[in-house]
């Protein structure tokens, strides 16, 4: 192991570069024209010719860097449970699923008396599921 960096500093520089890469990873799929078709969202990169091969040698040359600095350092690639985002991710919905219920969103001004009946009951459904997902996974 390289001793360049103590391990408060190694931790901290594997944290940034790790989020980096995966932010440049994502913009890559982006790039590379993936789309996300969801029930809400739609997701789509409009870019031209141009503008994507330039984004997409920046991306290159960030990945490159990040090689040579994690082996320069001595930073090692790292095994990941997708389970913990998972759970991690499902815990952070049913807290904002929770906090869209109608007696919550009056802080957004006044409440429909037909929204309570028709928001709450799906929004508790979701926070549930969200919660026994977690528990799943």
């Amino acid at each position: 192991m390289n001793d360049l960096l103590n391990p408060a500093q190694r931790t901290s520089v594997t944290i940034v570069l790790r989020n980096f890469e995966e932010n440049l990873r994502q913009a890559e799929a982006w790039l590379q024209g993936a789309e996300a078709n969801g029930i809400l969202y739609r997701r789509k990169l409009d870019l031209t010719p141009a503008q994507r091969q330039a984004a997409q040698q920046r991306v290159t040359a960030a990945l490159e860097i990040i090689a040579a600095l994690a082996q320069a350092v001595g930073l090692e690639q790292e095994a990941e449970d997708a389970a913990g985002l998972i759970r991690g991710e499902m815990s952070i919905s049913w807290a904002n699923l929770t906090d869209t219920q109608s007696r919550k969103i009056k802080r957004y001004g006044d409440i429909n008396p037909e929204l309570e009946s028709i928001l709450d009951p799906a929004i508790q459904q979701l926070a549930q599921l969200a919660m026994e997902l977690a528990s799943i996974i």
